[in-house]
């Protein structure tokens, strides 16, 4: 099942753009280097600039497991505490099912819609 992690890290405003330039080369060799990484992203709050959004994708639980293990994950946490990272409110979710928010018809939609129409 995929799993989903999403939250957020406080920095000093100064700071945010060093340190996320710092992480970036990181994020890069994460993507290249990690199988079962879907996603991988650190990025600016585009409100609050002392906020940076954490987003990721992994394919499943064993992936995850290896990513916390792997010189990647430590040498961006490590950096990120270096670098004065402060609180970070992260929080991991499965993914039971996956759709697109638009319809065929180009509509969003907040309900499960492919879902229904599996079970019409």
């Amino acid at each position: 099942m995929e799993i989903l992690i999403v939250g957020t890290i406080t920095v000093d405003p100064a700071h945010r753009g060093a340190l996320l330039a710092a992480i970036r080369p990181l994020v890069q060799k994460t993507r290249r280097e990690e199988p079962g990484c879907l996603e991988y992203a650190f990025t600016a709050d585009t409100v609050d600039e002392d906020r940076i959004i954490v987003v990721e994708r992994w394919q499943d639980e064993s992936t995850l497991a290896a990513h916390f293990m792997h010189p990647n994950f430590l040498a961006t946490k490590n950096t990120l505490h270096d670098l004065g990272s402060g609180k970070s409110v992260i929080r991991k979710y499965r993914v039971d099912i996956s759709e697109p928010v638009r319809d065929s018809e180009k509509r969003y939609r907040a309900d499960f819609f492919t879902v229904a129409e599996e079970r019409s």
